[in-house]
């Protein structure tokens, strides 16, 4: 929640960690605030609308009245939640959704040191719904299908050095250097 204690929509947070001490890169950064973003769209949609329960069991091929174990329904009675069917367990869920706020538009990546949770820095910024549209409906584009995939920007071509593709793709500016090399450019894929 805000620090003021004045505003009632949480501040989401997500935490990385490195396993060097370093901040990463742009294009990492800019992973981190997409999937931050899309953890926001996630979150104010389930609270702002009702859960598709009809929808949800018919997908799953879910029976509504099923009867839960007797160890779950002890678990969910002793959490507060007496219920005895997933249809309980879906309208306990849809209950809770409903008394939560939506989340503020301001988003925080935290980025942590492995070895002893150290803070290495922080990145806020707020929510663009049209940037996170854009980049959604650009992904969706390539999986579906109906576009072909697109070279890594020229900036990031170091990516290539890690991709198992290089070896056949055209952009690859590295032909000649096997998957996995090292080189002196201080750029890494082992974190976050």
């Amino acid at each position: 929640m805000p620090e003021n204690g004045s505003d009632r929509n949480p501040i989401l947070v997500d935490t990385k960690t490195r396993v060097r001490d370093t901040l990463p890169a742009e294009p990492q950064s800019r992973n981190g605030r997409l999937q931050l973003m899309c953890y926001k769209y996630l979150w104010d949609t389930l609270v702002a609308n009702s859960f598709p329960s009809g929808q949800f069991f018919d997908f799953f091929s879910l029976n509504r009245s099923y009867m839960l174990s007797k160890d779950i329904r002890e678990r969910t009675a002793s959490s507060g939640f007496p219920a005895k069917t997933l249809d309980d367990v879906i309208q306990y869920y849809i209950n809770t959704c409903s008394m939560l706020p939506t989340s503020h538009d301001r988003l925080l990546l935290r980025y942590e040191l492995q070895k002893d949770q150290s803070v290495l820095g922080e990145d806020e910024f707020a929510y663009d719904p049209d940037w996170l549209k854009r980049q959604i409906q650009s992904n969706l584009e390539f999986w579906l299908g109906e576009r072909e995939a697109s070279y890594t920007p020229q900036e990031e071509r170091w990516k290539c050095r890690h991709c198992q593709f290089a070896s056949i793709c055209s952009g690859n500016p590295f032909p000649n250097i096997p998957r996995g090399s090292s080189s002196s450019s201080d750029h890494s894929s082992s974190s976050s």
